[in-house]
């Protein structure tokens, strides 16, 4: 071991090799206590240990054939941020673990190097997931919490630490993982290429007598193959990046033209009202548009309550607005946004929790940041815009990176229904350098997004669009006679089906007649046209999701009228037949992708029902994703139609 007088680091866990058969080496419990008295001025800015390097940018793919065939895929990648850890800047990796295709755990793990070149692991955050849902983030740990002390992931020169024993985390009773250098001269070829002079590791752990690996490195790459040392699996490396250090090699503008670089103080930060991103008087917010040809559904939703994030020393209250987006009726993403708005009324953006589904299943958490964990905090809108004004809304290059630049102001534009005066247009510039052009207006925050050729607008707004009850007969039309289609085309009763269909087709033209937002208008025309054809094809499956889709744009339109928890929950009635739909499609991932639905649906109403109710529509939705997650499709039917008696006798109590 290289030794520096002015290193103040002791490691009281060595011990001799008991044994000659490499191949065979257990480790002992390290002797002693263990304690470690590293500073962060004993530490460097990289990591750029020759077995052990973590470059931003860095990329690497393994994977694994389990013993039940399944296949495991594991990507790891160096960000180009850094995570302050107990006072030491410490490189990020993100770590993300795919079987079977369902995401099964995620990690951001912090690293640092020492002056002499030993690499050390500080912590991890952990997420670990059941059939593609976060189920805990057990596993996490931070040096200098609890008690939790860093550990050596790589020597500097692990010949010179051969057969000793040596910690490579430790947090008392969660992680006690230990490694024992073993060879430096291994052979080892992988689907990546092949090698020599590696270093082979013996790794196992003191809470799990169970976990005896091997794992081998290569110099200017790191790690290329593990060893279970029970089953015999191997995990390999197919595919490595060389990172560099990461720049955002885009035209940024000036720093001289930034107006976010400034210290903001937060007094009432949950009063989120600033004129062009008034997100605390904002209940909900419709956006529509087109991506590769096909419907983009999205709802903004404030939710109760805030949350208190670490900020400077301080805990600053942020709004929740919850995201969720369609793709052509499947869930596509969800995210949880927090907000805060400075005294001078410019508004903060404090990080966003982002989920992206395939049938359902979240593949990817890509563009999850939070402000001192991950990077600066972000303005989202300065308090009175100027053309020519920059300002980033999200400043992690690597994660998250938007720059926008003010390109007009008082610019009038088309609303819902009539024109609104003191919009703002700016140009947003993305972290792989492409560009889009965004609008925002006055009462209602982001307005028009146009990104290469897709235009994503705003509906409607509530209160701000909101208008006096009742409800317009015409509109209630509409939505009992989708359900008594579905109900007539399920039976292929298309005498009834064509009689309603008449009835709908007289309300809609009464309706439109009047004043209706413009978007929401049509999308109502388009799901009436698309009924049209599915009952003269007389397909019933056809019939019945024209139908549903009926259903949900008649909702939209009855936000203006009734309020958003009233709406979500007949969303949620529907999103329940559009289950039955599905099962009787033989269709098990868009049963889960509408499990999801209902889920964050119910998120947005939940808190307005009384215990008694909340409670047994938490336990049958949680019963109907278990169903869903096994495939058990009898079952979900069997639960929906459960859920649709439930939900049809509830009310909102506030």
């Amino acid at each position: 071991m290289k030794r520096n007088d002015q290193f103040l680091l002791t490691l009281m866990f060595v011990l001799p090799l008991l044994t000659a058969c490499a191949s065979e080496a257990e480790l002992e419990p390290p002797a002693g206590s263990y304690s470690v008295s590293l500073t962060p001025p004993d530490f460097v800015s990289v990591v750029d240990n020759q077995y052990y390097p973590l470059i931003p940018g860095s990329k690497w793919v393994y994977e694994a054939k389990l013993e039940n065939g399944t296949v495991e895929h594991n990507e790891v990648e160096v960000l180009a941020e850094a995570r302050t850890v107990n006072n030491v800047t410490a490189t990020v990796v993100h770590d993300i673990v795919l079987v079977g295709g369902q995401i099964a755990e995620e990690t951001y793990d912090w690293y640092a190097q020492d002056k002499d070149g030993n690499v050390w692991y500080l912590g991890e955050e952990v997420n670990n997931y059941n059939n593609g849902a976060l189920v805990n983030h057990a596993g996490s740990w931070e040096w200098g919490k609890d008690g939790a002390l860093p550990g050596v992931i790589m020597w500097a020169d692990p010949e010179a630490h051969m057969n000793e024993t040596y910690y490579q985390e430790y947090y008392a009773g969660e992680a006690e993982d230990q490694g024992k250098v073993l060879s430096v001269d291994e052979k080892v070829t992988v689907p990546f290429g092949s090698f020599e002079s590696v270093v082979m590791t013996f790794d196992s752990s003191a809470l799990d007598p169970d976990l005896k690996e091997n794992k081998f490195y290569a110099r200017g790459i790191g790690l290329i193959k593990e060893i279970d040392r029970n089953s015999g699996e191997e995990v390999v490396l197919i595919e490595f990046t060389a990172g560099k250090t990461i720049q955002v090699d885009i035209p940024l503008a000036p720093e001289s033209e930034r107006v976010d670089l400034i210290e903001p103080t937060f007094s009432n930060p949950t009063k989120v009202s600033n004129p062009l991103f008034p997100y605390s008087q904002t209940d909900q917010i419709i956006l529509l548009g087109k991506v590769d040809g096909q419907p983009f559904h999205v709802i903004y939703t404030r939710l109760p309550g805030t949350r208190k994030i670490d900020w400077n020393e301080e805990q600053v209250d942020t709004i929740i607005v919850q995201y969720v987006a369609h793709l052509n009726g499947r869930i596509q993403e969800y995210a949880l946004d927090w907000y805060a708005q400075a005294d001078d009324s410019s508004v903060w953006y404090f990080g966003e929790d982002v989920f992206d589904y395939e049938d359902g299943v979240v593949v990817s958490t890509e563009g999850t940041w939070l402000v001192g964990r991950d990077g600066p905090l972000a303005m989202i809108m300065p308090r009175n815009p100027k053309v020519g004004d920059v300002f980033r809304v999200e400043n992690i290059p690597g994660v998250a990176f938007e720059e926008v630049t003010v390109t007009a102001t008082d610019v009038t534009v088309q609303g819902p229904v009539d024109p609104i005066e003191g919009a703002m247009v700016a140009r947003e510039l993305h972290m792989d350098g492409s560009y889009s052009n965004k609008t925002f207006a006055p009462g209602y925050g982001e307005f028009v997004t146009i990104n290469q050729g897709e235009l994503e607008a705003l509906a409607l707004a509530v209160p701000l669009d909101a208008l006096p009850g009742p409800t317009p007969t015409e509109l209630h039309t509409l939505s009992r006679g989708a359900q008594e289609i579905f109900n007539s085309a399920q039976s292929e009763d298309w005498n009834s089906a064509a009689e309603t269909l008449a009835v709908m087709i007289t309300a809609w033209d009464s309706y439109k007649a009047q004043t209706v937002p413009i978007m929401l208008e049509a999308q109502m025309s388009e799901a009436m046209n698309v009924l049209i054809g599915a009952m003269n094809t007389r397909e019933p499956a056809e019939a019945q999701q024209a139908a549903l889709n009926v259903a949900l744009a008649s909702l939209d339109l009855q936000l203006q009228f009734r309020l958003p928890a009233e709406i979500d929950l007949g969303r949620f009635k529907t999103l329940t037949h559009q289950i039955l739909l599905d099962v009787a499609a033989d269709d098990p991932g868009g049963v889960i992708s509408d499990v999801v639905t209902l889920e964050l649906t119910r998120d947005r109403f939940v808190h307005t029902l009384d215990k008694n109710n909340a409670a047994s529509l938490n336990a049958l939705l949680n019963d109907l994703r278990v169903s869903a997650e096994e495939e058990d499709l009898e079952s979900a039917a069997n639960l929906s139609s459960r859920l649709l008696d439930l939900i049809t006798t509830l009310e909102p109590v506030s």
